[in-house]
Parts: structure tokens; C-alpha cells; sequence
């Protein structure tokens, strides 16, 4: 039976980031069951049965599939070989690498990159970006498709990584749009905000490139009948704790920690807000208020303004600007009826554009010429261009 290889980069219980790719990996491989062929998902450590992959019919196995090794490539050419490996699905992976003809040989037909991956790149000079333009083309150096998130990643691989274009695909990240909401009330109560008081949320890891310092800094512009509310934890959680207690509003500022149900929480909420100071490839902070109708304040880096239209779904502010922060929250506060628009907009967006069936099927087609070319072939038929 002809085999997708899939390649996780951390263990099969961390974060949400990795249970949202595995949840990719399990859809596609049902969808490929249904055409007789298997999924492998392989996590350096199995650690425990992974949540995502829970009832679809991708099989997780423990397999170092780092390729940065002798021992690693060993292992996968094993792999590829024991159980009829025709594509590998690899994630925040470089599109040229030495390893990738290696696995060709091994009977792979298609190498197949995900980048989910953010910041910014810089721009190759000139000698530099003439060879990565040269190994970039050079049959099986280079992955046979690159898969974008974003408008910005398809940008960033085109410019700075000097993939073709033709090799890039943009596949925007699905997400998932609740139809209901639990009682905004019952949710407003369990963060401490009191009836009558206005509540602006923000989410995400505790990291300094997030911005959440922006965000604390912004409080003591706010009215006096808000709470400010940052749900989330990370290694920047002790500075923004500092800053915090130096806050004149420090009453009305809560941070408590890690919530399993914090997209829910952020639809409570009557503003939420996304200050990144760095570039982000997809921004799911921002896309789960736009998917339960929320009007969001965000910073204009990477991918955020594709999700985020400035006066369209949301506003957005520059980066590193806590006083343009708070004049845009206070604007939405002000005017309710166009966060309301604003809100609905971005759900209609996201409903439109960002659906699991979409990306799903986008995903399926990119991989399929693997399993359609003819048995001797080792080196995949062009994946066609989107």
C-alpha cells in the first residue's frame, strides 16, 4: 500500500500549534484512506496517543525524522522503503536540502513543505540569492511544492528563500467557526468582570515578540469601566507581571495564566486586541475573535492585515505603539454598532476563505500526483499550479 509520511517537530502532546497541524495531518490521511492509501505521522517522541489524530486513520509512530544527520536520514530511508513511502509532509522544513535527493532515491515522489513558520527573512544579496534561484530549481535538491499559510509566507519564500513560483501554493490555515457561543455572561463572570464593566481581552504566549507589553502599557488609557484581560502563559510572563504591578490601573488588569477555553473567552469579550511585534505567518490570536464575531485591534506585521482589514474586519495600529493601541480600542468602545460590523465582517471572511473543507481538498490535490505516477517513476509529476 502506498504511503504520505508525515513529520511532526516536537512531541505528540505539546501545544496547541501542534495538536492544530496534527488535526491537518489526520484529515488529509482520512480523505487518502478513502482512496486506499495510508498515513504515517511520525513525532521524534510519542509521548502518549496524540489528541488530533484521535479516530481518523493516520497512525502515529516514534522515528527521529530531523534529516540533520546521518543516523536520522538513515532512519527515514528505512522508512520510506518498509513501507512504500510515495510523499513526505514536512513542516517549517527548508525548501532546498541535500536530504531531500536522498529520499527521492529511496522511491519518494514528492517532497512536500508546510511553512507555517513567522519573522521576518532578509533578503539574500546578490551572489547569494543567485544561488539559492539556481539550487531552488535543481531537480530533487528542492521540495516539489512549497505550501504558504499566508499571502506574506508565499511572499517571503518568493523574495528571500528565491523559490520559484510556481513551486509556491498558497494554502490559507482553516479554522474552525463555532456556530454558538457559550453565555458571554457566565464567561465574563469567571475572568472577574462585573456586570456593567466593558472587557478587552488578549491571548496568546507569553513571549516579548507578542507585544503584550504594548498591550499593558495601553491600560491606563482605557475608560475606567474596563477590564483589561490577558489570558496565557510563557517566559515573558514575570516582565509583563512587572509591568503590570506598576500600572496605575493594576486593579482592573488580570492575567490569569493558561485557559483551556481562551478562544471562548476572547468572544466575551467587547474588544479584543493583538499587539505582535513581529511577523507573523498566519495570527491565530486574531482569527479566533474574527471566528466568533469580535471586532479586533491588531498590529500591522506579516499576515495579520490579511485576516485584519484595516476598517474592514478590524482596525490596525503599528507595531511597538502602545498609545495607538489604546485611541483604536477606544474608538470600538465608543462605537459599538461598528465593532459590531467590523466583528461580523471578519466571521463572514473567515467562513469564505479559511474553511477546513477548502484547505483540506487544496492540500489532497497537492499531494496526489504521488500516488498517481507510475510505479518506477522516482521523481513526482508536477504538482500543478494554484
Amino acid at each position: 500500500m502506498d504511503t504520505l509520511l508525515c513529520v511532526a517537530n516536537f512531541p505528540a502532546s505539546t501545544g496547541y500549534a501542534w495538536t492544530f497541524i496534527g488535526r491537518l495531518f489526520g484529515c488529509v490521511g482520512d480523505e487518502l484512506a478513502r482512496r486506499g492509501l495510508r498515513t504515517l505521522v511520525a513525532y521524534p517522541e510519542l509521548d502518549r496517543r496524540p489528541e488530533a489524530l484521535a479516530g481518523t486513520a493516520a497512525e502515529p509512530i516514534a522515528a527521529d525524522l530531523t534529516l540533520d544527520s546521518a543516523r536520522s536520514l538513515r532512519q527515514a530511508l528505512e522508512l520510506v522503503r518498509r513501507n512504500r513511502v510515495r510523499a513526505v509532509w514536512l513542516i517549517d522544513r527548508p525548501a532546498v536540502s541535500p536530504a531531500y535527493p536522498a529520499l527521492h532515491a529511496a522511491g519518494v515522489r514528492t517532497v512536500l513543505v508546510h511553512d507555517h513558520s513567522s519573522g521576518a527573512r532578509p533578503i539574500p544579496p546578490g551572489g547569494r540569492a543567485l544561488a539559492k534561484g539556481i539550487a531552488s530549481r535543481i531537480p530533487w535538491l528542492a521540495a516539489d511544492a512549497v505550501v504558504a499559510v499566508s499571502g506574506y509566507v508565499a511572499r517571503r519564500q518568493r523574495e528571500a528563500g528565491r523559490v520559484p513560483p510556481g513551486r509556491i501554493h498558497l494554502v490559507p490555515n482553516p479554522v474552525s467557526v463555532p456556530e454558538a457561543l457559550p453565555p458571554a455572561a457566565g464567561l465574563r463572570a469567571r475572568l472577574g468582570v462585573g456586570p456593567g464593566r466593558r472587557l478587552v481581552a488578549g491571548a496568546g504566549r507569553l513571549t516579548p515578540e507578542k507585544g503584550f507589553a504594548d498591550l499593558l502599557a495601553a491600560a491606563d488609557a482605557l475608560p475606567a469601566d474596563v477590564d483589561l484581560v490577558l489570558l496565557g502563559d510563557g517566559p515573558d510572563r514575570q516582565r509583563l507581571e512587572s509591568i503590570r504591578a506598576g500600572l496605575r490601573t493594576r486593579a482592573r488588569v488580570r492575567m490569569p495564566g493558561h485557559v483551556p477555553d481562551a478562544a471562548d473567552c476572547l468572544g466575551a469579550a467587547d474588544v479584543c486586541v493583538v499587539p505582535s511585534r513581529w511577523e507573523e505567518a498566519f495570527c491565530l490570536a486574531a482569527a479566533e475573535p474574527l471566528a466568533r464575531a469580535r471586532p479586533v485591534v491588531a498590529t500591522r506585521v506579516g499576515a495579520v492585515p490579511e485576516l485584519v482589514r484595516d476598517g474592514v474586519t478590524g482596525l490596525l495600529v503599528p507595531p511597538g505603539a502602545p498609545g495607538a493601541l489604546a485611541d483604536a480600542v477606544r474608538r470600538l468602545l465608543d462605537a459599538p454598532e461598528l465593532g459590531t460590523a467590523l466583528g461580523r465582517a471578519g466571521r463572514a471572511h473567515l467562513l469564505h476563505a479559511h474553511g477546513w473543507p477548502r484547505a483540506i481538498s487544496e492540500l489532497v490535490s497537492l499531494l496526489a500526483p504521488a500516488f498517481a505516477a507510475p510505479a518506477g517513476v522516482g521523481r513526482g509529476a508536477p504538482v500543478r499550479k494554484r
